[in-house]
């Protein structure tokens, strides 16, 4: 029964004020953590940067999470949501000048903004297989300009992006798994399991600057084992 609902019985209405208890699962608290690696690790937000978060309607659970934290932390966050058949809609009705057209808010963002954090979420990784290659050339050439913007700004330090993914019902399907199974597979690479996973990737950012430390001066890394006899360069 929804919230702040009433109830018509014989003795009148019977107001119930109380919101429904929330079912508690463990996606849940995933969902959360992992919202917490990407804004407190990944992206490191803090106040006063704008970051804008990509996604379709089928992430909504961790635009939400991302949305609360960015706020928690003083970022402002702007989220750009699309349905999830936009793009097929798109490409079935756009025409020559309405594919050329760079899309505005995406690329104010870019130019603009201090991060970027893109959430793959497809219900249908397969929707756009049967469009014709010109019109998503038309398209890719006509959003090239963003992407050379996120890659230049990226390398300078000026935009902290990043793309990730949210486990939906297609992306399960394309892995050859049930959707339960699926989800426990991405949370689990992504260490939003663990108790603490900022922690988490803070150790192994650790560990690796160790490792960067000890190869630098080097020119070389043989790597020898059981049928294993490997030399890299790492000029």
């Amino acid at each position: 029964m929804p919230a702040n609902s009433a109830i018509l019985t014989r003795e009148g209405y019977n107001f119930n004020t109380q919101p429904e208890p929330k079912e508690n699962n463990v996606s849940d608290a995933r969902i959360d953590r992992f919202a917490r690696i990407l804004i407190d690790y990944s992206t490191r937000l803090g106040p006063g940067d704008r970051v804008l978060i990509e996604a379709t309607t089928a992430a909504e659970p961790l635009v939400r999470a991302l949305y609360s934290r960015a706020l928690e932390v003083g970022a402002h966050p702007q989220v750009l949501l699309e349905f999830p058949d936009q793009q097929e809609i798109f490409f079935e009705q756009a025409n020559d000048s309405q594919l050329e057209f760079p899309p505005t808010f995406q690329k104010l963002a870019y130019e603009t903004f201090e991060s970027r954090i893109r959430i793959h979420s497809a219900t249908n990784p397969r929707a756009l297989s049967g469009v014709d290659p010109a019109k998503l050339g038309r398209r890719q050439k006509a959003t090239a300009s963003i992407l050379q913007t996120q890659m230049q700004r990226g390398a300078s330090g000026e935009l902290r992006w990043l793309t990730t993914l949210f486990p939906t019902s297609g992306f399960a399907v394309e892995a050859g798994m049930g959707i339960r199974a699926y989800e426990d597979f991405v949370f689990r690479a992504c260490h939003a399991d663990e108790a603490d996973p900022v922690a988490y990737w803070k150790q192994v950012e650790a560990e690796q600057a160790q490792m960067i430390e000890r190869l630098k001066g080097h020119n070389l890394v043989t790597l020898r084992g059981p049928n294993v006899d490997l030399s890299l360069s790492i000029k």
